[in-house]
């Protein structure tokens, strides 16, 4: 029987395939000789201690249009699966975390689940960071607009704020003293005081966009530098950001192997690390992206990489 190799992911007509890092996961799978099964987030079933999925056979093609063909429904059971990929973009709300309970199934039944269904569970990308707090810029979590504008002030009147549950740059709202905006800022990403939002000092560093670090089993595997649109303080890509090469120096480093050893152990295969000048922002790990890009800058080749370790 061929093997199959699951992902668990959005539908495939929203994705961008040339920037699409499950696409590219897809595509590494398929060279192999896999074959590829999709699968929604809502199409996991269990019975028992016995998980099922339930999606599509498909075939990818690395082109603009016309990149994926849907062979047939396909329904297995998660131990038929060489590998599953849980792919499915933020936010991380009550539907993505009954599927990381469900998936949990699996990866106890020993099927490899990439990131670990637990790790997902267990690293909000922004709040992972500050288990190591003294690599990242000075934060605060806070509901409380009076608890945002003492931090302003004591740190020099400029902070970047955003919402916990946030991802490609949404809500990402660069504060100042002085400016009319901040209580209604406060106020948006806060639901009005409901949900705790982040606030972290600002880097001036960041004008020059910030780097991905690419963190495969716990070590250093490359890097890439996004840089913001003009008139911009967020270096995402969907929002007009550039990518370039990315040198490697020591605070890269350090930051890498200060953050190896726990990613490894919360079972979070790929992750990606964001930093600005010597401070790390953010830990991307339920589906880190970048990969295409960085391979066509001529770095390394990321899913390449996984597929090696699925031997």
């Amino acid at each position: 029987m061929q093997r199959t190799v699951a992902f668990v992911m959005d539908p495939l007509e929203r994705i961008h395939p040339a920037a699409d890092t499950s696409f590219a996961l897809m595509l590494e799978a398929q060279a192999r000789g896999f074959r590829i099964m999709h699968v929604a987030p809502k199409a996991l079933s269990l019975a028992g201690s016995a998980l099922t999925l339930a999606g599509h056979d498909v075939q990818v093609a690395d082109t603009a249009v016309d990149y994926f063909n849907v062979q047939s429904a396909l329904r297995l059971g998660a131990s038929d699966c060489a590998a599953i990929f849980i792919r499915t973009d933020p936010p991380f709300d009550e539907h993505y975390l009954m599927a990381t309970w469900l998936l949990s199934f699996a990866e106890e039944a020993g099927v490899r689940v990439i990131n670990s269904p637990r790790g997902i569970r267990s690293a909000n990308e922004k709040l992972y960071a500050l288990n190591f707090a003294d690599v990242c810029p000075d934060t605060i979590i806070t509901t409380s607009r009076d608890d945002v504008k003492r931090f302003l002030a004591e740190h020099g009147g400029q902070a970047i704020a955003k919402p916990l549950d946030g991802h490609g740059g949404f809500g990402v709202m660069r504060l100042s003293v002085g400016d009319s905006n901040v209580n209604a800022i406060v106020d948006t990403l806060s639901v009005e005081g409901k949900k705790p939002i982040l606030v972290q000092a600002y880097l001036p560093e960041g004008a020059d966009g910030d780097k991905r670090l690419f963190m495969l089993d716990g070590k250093l595997a490359a890097a890439l530098q996004r840089v913001p649109p003009a008139g911009d303080h967020r270096g995402n890509v969907h929002v007009g950001g550039t990518v370039r090469t990315a040198e490697i120096g020591d605070a890269e480093r350090t930051i890498a192997e200060r953050l190896g050893p726990r990613l490894k152990a919360d079972g979070i295969y790929f992750a990606g690390l964001d930093i600005i000048g010597s401070k790390l922002i953010e830990v991307n790990v339920t589906s880190p992206t970048l990969t295409r890009e960085l391979k066509r800058l001529g770095g390394a080749d990321i899913p390449k990489l996984i597929f090696d370790s699925l031997r």
